[in-house]
């Protein structure tokens, strides 16, 4: 019951405002993805456009991710998915940044 995430496939979703992810459990598609919200309160330049969106999203991915593995763990899923909302983020931790 672990998620395995595609490294390089995202795509943002302008009508629901999220950075859309994808990835695995064995054979099982889970929908996942992270609000711009969330993105933003990890680096400001989130708020630049789609490109940096998804820079943040790779910067930060570790961190996203391990907070994704958690909801699904618990099962907490909305309709759009499994979404790593603003308020899952803890601000007074630091990200965690991928390694170049």
């Amino acid at each position: 019951m672990a998620l395995r995430f595609e490294p390089d496939r995202v795509a943002y979703d302008p009508q629901a405002r999220l950075l859309r992810l994808f990835a695995t459990d064995g054979v099982m598609l889970v929908r996942c993805a992270v609000s711009k919200a969330a993105l933003a309160a990890l680096e400001d330049d989130a708020l630049c456009g789609v490109a940096s969106m998804v820079d943040t999203y790779r910067r930060n991915k570790g961190y996203l991710q391990a907070i994704a593995q958690r909801k699904y763990q618990r099962r907490e899923f909305e309709p759009e998915g499994l979404v790593v909302r603003l308020g899952d983020i803890d601000n007074s931790a630091p990200a965690v940044v991928a390694a170049a």
